[in-house]
């Protein structure tokens, strides 16, 4: 699957965590209002969002859609499979 781009904007304070297809945690960590964040990693990754409704995320620089991976705050989402 070769790598894959992540970019998030938060617009509310988040807790994240991002694993690659290894396994590896990639970044983790609290991310802050107005923060930007751009990671390359190797597909399929895994992202973890503490409070999904603050971040948008893109993958490859397309547009994901969070809600449908959201139970309560978090998210759980699989990108580049």
């Amino acid at each position: 699957a070769g790598e894959g781009v992540v970019t998030l904007e938060f617009s509310a304070n988040c807790w994240i965590q991002l694993t690659d297809a290894n396994g590896k945690v990639v970044v983790s960590g609290l991310k802050r209002t107005g923060e930007k964040l751009e990671v390359s990693a190797k597909a399929p990754v895994e992202l973890r969002l503490g409070y999904a409704r603050g971040a948008q995320v893109r993958y490859n620089g397309q547009p994901v859609d969070v809600a449908p991976f959201t139970s309560g705050e978090t998210a759980r989402i699989k990108l580049g499979q």
